[in-house]
């Protein structure tokens, strides 16, 4: 278990470090991270319709979130958008589908909502002292950056368990 924890957070840091340096991430690295999250749940004493089950709604969450922000962006400039071609890079959205695997659907929600909001204030401050010569955002890389901050703060800190909502409904309800 110990080694699959240091490989996971091994391969996050080279996502972060690889879209940080030239805004490109191997793909082999997405499906490996999902290949360790699996293996993470499965040492858990997950089952499988334990893992799929929310899974799945973190996957209907992030094409729903995919589709309402490609809508948006084809209405606004009048024209069909790819987003993946213009605003999100593939290594972004594969991030977010190998996460998706491992959390259960609060602790994606969020996670994906503290990230976005680290990544933006990491970027802006990151822009400011490099003189905003790159305008595009990392944001494979600062996800997963918040990933590993995340989750170290599970397996070896605060144990919460991102696999159990339990934790932030705790929080929630004080």
């Amino acid at each position: 278990m110990v080694l699959i924890r240091i490989l996971v957070l091994l391969v996050l840091l080279v996502v972060f470090f690889q879209d940080l340096k030239s805004r490109y991430v191997y793909w082999i690295l997405f499906p490996a991270l999902l290949i360790l999250f699996f293996a993470t749940s499965l040492l858990q004493h997950r089952s499988f319709s334990e893992i799929l089950q929310p899974a799945a709604m973190n996957l209907s969450f992030l094409v729903m979130q995919f589709l309402l922000v490609s809508a948006y962006f084809s209405l606004k400039n009048r024209r069909w958008v790819n987003i993946t071609a213009e605003l999100l890079g593939w290594g972004d959205i594969l991030l977010l589908l190998s996460i998706a695997f491992y959390f259960s659907v609060l602790n994606f929600l969020f996670f994906y909502i503290i990230s976005l909001v680290v990544s933006v204030i990491a970027w802006l401050s990151w822009k400011l002292m490099s003189k905003g010569k790159n305008t595009q955002i990392p944001l494979a890389g600062f996800q997963a950056i918040c990933l590993v901050v995340f989750l170290m703060s599970d397996w070896y800190w605060l144990h919460f368990n991102t696999a159990d909502d339990t934790w932030l409904l705790n929080l929630i309800h004080k």
